[in-house]
């Protein structure tokens, strides 16, 4: 309300008029002069209420089939040959959340009708055979830059992939890349700077199959099926694992980061009632430049199971299976990829080329090493369609060649150059 200004003169000859209702009263000047209301105290408006945080929910299903060529496969007599297959790969289903101050994300897979669970292997060959969760978490962020996540997570040993092939590589078979375990994570992010820190008590649990202790996706210590030979009976717990990364150049698209990683846990056997311990430790450096992207990594890996009989050696599961890996060695591995302009093709497309050595410290085992040449073929329209498509060269590696899955990865197979063809193809709802 404006201030009213009243003459002397006025206020003697006729009476003040009485104030509207609602309007202020005009102030009694005691000395007869002039004198001037006082302006009302402005109310500020009410404050807006604070914004409810918004959250978004996507729901997604994945459809996968596959195309396998193994160009060192044996018969049912033994006979070496060459042998194809289309099959059934999985059926995923994925649940992703996030709003301004909580995220969480799932995925739960079901796997069979493939080769892989034939019924030689023991499965009847239905879809659904094998299923386990991959990973279940939800998350709060603290501020801008931290965060923490509870639950079946990726644990923070580098970064969670390592390089483009869907496969992963050789640090997925001897468990270090790609591991989901139950626990709790603390995060900081900022535009040069990321620390890790997490404690996970446990594995993320065995699900649905036929093996004893493997329908997981993780490579992850575990008790050993009846048909291993030199099998062990062992569980990880207790596992402290986090990786600090550093921007070392950040200039445009050119891109240079840093990494070191750690992981220190106790293992558990089941037959000597001992506790033994594991050390992995591993650095890494990880660039772009235009479309040209490279990774190199070095990582040492010691594993103390106390077994009651070898102790240079371990089981591991995964994919519904069990097999040995050294307990000791050191691992290299490089890629370089690079994304190609398809122009008006309908896809988008990722090559890359990388290579892994895993070195054993135990006198006689032989290293294990795989090449992998790839692509990534991505449609343009919303990324709904993918193919992943490999060439592999295995030696003493579990996934590549007959013969070599049980031992492969611990005193080595024949030690002789495996090679093999595999094409996934995805619809992603």
């Amino acid at each position: 309300m404006l201030p009213i200004f009243v003459p002397a003169a006025l206020l003697v000859a006729a009476p003040a008029p009485a104030p509207a209702q609602g309007a202020a009263e005009i102030p009694t000047c005691p000395d007869g002069q002039t004198c001037t209301a006082a302006a009302p105290v402005p109310v500020p408006p009410p404050a807006d209420p604070v914004p409810a945080t918004k959250g978004k929910l996507d729901l997604g299903v994945t459809v996968r089939g596959r195309a396998d060529v193994r160009f060192n496969d044996v018969g049912a007599a033994g006979q070496r040959r060459t042998s194809s297959h289309l099959s059934f790969d999985t059926v995923a289903l994925t649940a992703d959340y996030d709003s301004d101050r909580f995220f969480g994300a799932a995925q739960y897979r079901f796997y069979g009708a493939s080769f892989i669970y034939g019924k030689s292997g023991g499965y009847e060959g239905y879809p659904g055979e094998v299923q386990f969760l991959m990973y279940a978490y939800a998350g709060a962020k603290l501020s801008a830059a931290d965060s923490v996540t509870v639950g079946i997570q990726p644990v923070p040993f580098d970064d969670r992939y390592w390089g483009g092939s869907i496969l992963d590589d050789l640090g997925f078979v001897y468990g270090m890349e790609e591991v989901y375990n139950l626990g709790i994570k603390y995060k900081r992010q900022t535009s040069d700077l990321r620390v890790e820190l997490g404690f996970f008590p446990g594995s993320g649990p065995a699900v649905m199959g036929i093996s004893r202790d493997g329908a997981r996706y993780s490579t992850n210590i575990a008790k050993a099926d009846s048909y291993l030979a030199d099998g062990s009976q062992n569980d990880e717990r207790n596992m402290v694992i986090g990786n600090v990364q550093y921007a070392l150049v950040d200039h445009g698209t050119t891109k240079l980061r840093a990494t070191a990683s750690g992981w220190v846990s106790s293992i558990y056997n089941f037959d000597t009632r001992r506790t033994g311990s594991k050390h992995v430790f591993a650095f890494s450096l990880t660039g772009s430049h235009g479309p040209w992207s490279a990774k190199a990594l070095v990582s040492r890996q010691d594993i103390d199971p106390r077994n009651p009989g070898r102790n240079d050696m371990i089981t591991v599961s995964g994919f519904d299976a069990s097999y040995n890996i050294a307990a000791k060695g050191t691992y290299a591995f490089g890629e370089v990829g690079r994304t190609v302009d398809t122009g008006k093709l309908p896809f988008d497309v990722f090559v890359y080329a990388n290579y892994g050595l895993f070195m054993k410290d135990a006198a006689g085992f032989k290293d294990s090493e795989r090449f992998d040449l790839g692509a990534v073929w991505t449609s343009k329209d919303k990324g709904r369609i993918k193919v992943y498509s490999e060439l592999l060269l295995g030696r003493n590696d579990p996934y590549v060649g007959a013969g070599q899955y049980a031992s492969g990865a611990a005193q080595g197979g024949d030690d002789k150059w495996k090679a093999a063809f595999m094409m996934i193809f995805g619809y992603y709802f």
